[in-house]
């Protein structure tokens, strides 16, 4: 009976044991699990927080000037995007841009961060907008280790003569709403960032009033639905015509293309980060 109870006695052990480090992997898991929910809680805060630090350094919504109306709006793809748009009035002339860095996320919001803070240091001396994208370029492209790269387009408007200087590094080209939607002629200068010493062409062309500007990032042309189609060139094209009859405001024209792109979609996933700027000269 000793030897029966001794035996017995080391399987209680045994199990006692086991319950006991089973219970200790049951509460490590679930303090690892809290922790990686607080984690990722405050992760979330974080970048919540770091998306609308970034909206704020866009002017979105709607903006009224001297001879200009303008209306921009920027979704980003994921919490942080790489797009960027911005714009300023200075000695009578309205500077614009419009940009999309390469990639999404963190390190393309931060890579647009430094590029946009750079653009308009650049601008308060110079308003030729390729000297502006050449000294942009020396400096991004200065140990490029990550390639990163921005595609651009910066343009300067005369707001009493119509007259329009731009130079476009990369970026689709913007239309130019006004009897009809026309696609503004742009050299194809290489993009910001991954060459060095590289030339950028300036660009001249004079609007009417009552034309507007529309500019995009890719987000739109190569917005997808369910079947993997793009809207493309040929939906954008139809979507600004019917603009031009409706004879829409910079507000309606953004609002008209992104409802478009919207019920497009038909509940994909956006892909891209989607930025629109419209800029009507009066």
């Amino acid at each position: 009976m000793s030897h029966l109870s001794n035996i017995l006695n080391v399987i209680a052990g045994s199990a006692l044991l086991a319950l006991g480090y089973s219970h200790y992997r049951t509460t490590l898991k679930l303090k690892q699990l809290r922790k990686s929910n607080s984690d990722k809680s405050r992760m979330s805060s974080e970048l919540q927080l770091a998306s609308q630090i970034q909206q704020n350094m866009m002017p979105l919504g709607h903006r009224a000037f001297d001879n200009v109306d303008v209306f921009g709006t920027l979704l980003p793809a994921r919490e942080m995007g790489g797009d960027l748009f911005d714009h300023m009035i200075r000695d009578g002339k309205f500077y614009f841009c419009i940009g999309d860095v390469c990639g999404k996320g963190v390190p393309a919001a931060m890579f647009m961060a430094y590029a946009h803070s750079l653009l308009w240091t650049f601008t308060r001396d110079e308003s030729n907008p390729a000297r502006i994208i050449r000294s942009l370029n020396d400096v991004a492209s200065k140990d490029n280790v990550s390639c990163s790269f921005l595609t651009l387009f910066y343009g300067v408007l005369d707001l009493q003569t119509g007259h329009l200087q731009y130079c476009n590094a990369g970026h689709n080209p913007p239309y130019i709403l006004s009897d009809k939607p026309v696609r503004l002629a742009c050299d194809s200068n290489q993009p910001v960032g991954p060459l060095e010493d590289v030339e950028f062409t300036l660009q001249e062309t004079t609007l009417s009033p009552g034309s507007t500007i529309f500019l995009y990032t890719d987000g739109l042309t190569e917005a997808n639905n369910t079947k993997e189609e793009q809207f493309g060139h040929a939906r954008t094209q139809k979507v600004l015509e019917d603009c031009v009859k409706q004879q829409l405001k910079p507000e309606g024209i953004v609002n008209t293309v992104k409802e478009a792109v919207h019920q497009f979609a038909l509940g994909a996933q956006q892909s891209d980060d989607l930025t629109l700027l419209a800029i009507r000269f009066r």
